[in-house]
């Protein structure tokens, strides 16, 4: 037997569920899933989280965490090349490569997500959804609270690097990108909903999909089944962009890792592999409520059309997407930053943040 941990919503558990089930009629191995939170997904130190687990969903900042305290396995020391070449080959946009770290792979992509946007068309009195930042403004000027943010601080933080990114320059690099990044976003949390600075993206697809009140959501993480099952579905579309392009949304996604801890680490790799191949990705992972890594799903037609348009309309966005840095500094980066930016966009000076922003990133990765 064999012991997993994942974070817990459906897009997770169920498809890596199904995984294993047809896992244990295939090869007669039974795995065993376990949860932990979105916040502890995104938050707990790694080595913590692997202990006592032969497989760990894995976000991957944690990558230089991985290799710096050796809490998981190098799973290029447990599969083929071939393997890992095939993989690599099929996964959409950059989502196997952030796994890749100091000549390592550490994880495989089973998930894949970046940000992007989200609307009710019919709530947008039949304008078209904004495309440009300049256009999200204009939007949020004209009807307060009906465009909203996310902003719990790993949220906040993720859409103040996504507007960054988008504007041409490397996040903390430009203090004049900076701090128009910023000013976006504060100007977008004073016109939003007050509740959102404790939002995580379940929290506000699920308020815009049950109710009339928010018509756009610029920046979230994608859940195809918000386009697909919900009571009223909104639409996935690409992020807002700069110049015609929908580039620098934050990569997101998830990756399935082998623990240092287990005692049976070929199997975990075997199985992480197979659960991020074409077929399962296609066949599994896609029809039971997950949000596959592997390009041969989002080129999909009959998948795209299932998911309400999720694939085809976020294609471009998470093709272009910004890949987070993986140094062992970085997740102590994200949660200081994220809960700065949370504290301080609706009562704090734009400057001032900004310029607080910087530093941190100056003391952490120096």
């Amino acid at each position: 037997m064999l012991r997993a941990l994942g974070w817990d919503h459906p897009r997770c558990m169920s498809p890596m569920r199904a995984c294993a089930e047809r896992w244990r009629e295939t090869t007669g191995v039974d795995i065993v899933w376990e949860a932990r939170s979105l916040e502890a997904f995104g938050d707990q130190p790694l080595e913590e989280a692997a202990a006592g687990y032969d497989l760990i969903v894995i976000d991957h900042p944690f990558c230089g965490r991985a290799a710096a305290t050796r809490c998981l396995r190098p799973l290029d020391e447990l599969l083929d090349r071939s393997v890992l070449d095939e993989l690599c080959a099929g996964a959409v946009g950059p989502s196997h490569d952030s796994y890749d770290y100091e000549g390592h792979q550490w994880g495989l992509a089973t998930d894949a997500a970046c940000q992007v946007s989200a609307v009710r068309d019919e709530l947008l009195d039949d304008e078209p959804a904004p495309a440009t930042w300049e256009a999200v403004l204009e939007l949020a000027r004209r009807r307060p609270g009906a465009v909203a943010l996310p902003l719990s601080p790993p949220h906040a933080i993720s859409s103040w690097l996504s507007i960054s990114a988008a504007h041409g320059a490397e996040p903390f690099a430009d203090a004049g990108i900076s701090e128009a990044a910023t000013a976006v976003l504060a100007e977008l949390a004073r016109l939003g909903p007050a509740e959102a600075l404790g939002w995580e993206p379940p929290d506000i697809l699920g308020r815009l999909t049950t109710t009339d009140e928010i018509a756009c959501v610029p920046l979230t993480y994608g859940y195809s089944t918000y386009s697909s099952s919900a009571e009223r579905p909104c639409r996935f579309t690409d992020v807002p962009g700069v110049g015609g392009v929908p580039r620098g949304a934050v990569l997101g996604g998830a990756g399935l890792a082998v623990s240092a801890a287990s005692s049976q680490p070929s199997p975990a790799a075997e199985f992480a592999a197979w659960a991020s191949g074409g077929e399962a990705q296609r066949e599994i992972v896609a029809r039971t409520g997950g949000q596959p890594g592997h390009r041969s799903a989002w080129d999909d037609p009959e998948l795209d059309r299932i998911s309400g348009g999720f694939y085809s309309g976020t294609r471009a966005s998470i093709d272009n997407a910004w890949v987070r840095p993986r140094g062992e500094w970085w997740p102590a980066l994200q949660l200081e930053a994220g809960r700065m930016l949370t504290e301080n966009l609706l009562v704090g000076d734009v400057g001032t943040l900004t310029d607080d922003l910087r530093e941190l990133h100056r003391r952490h990765s120096g």
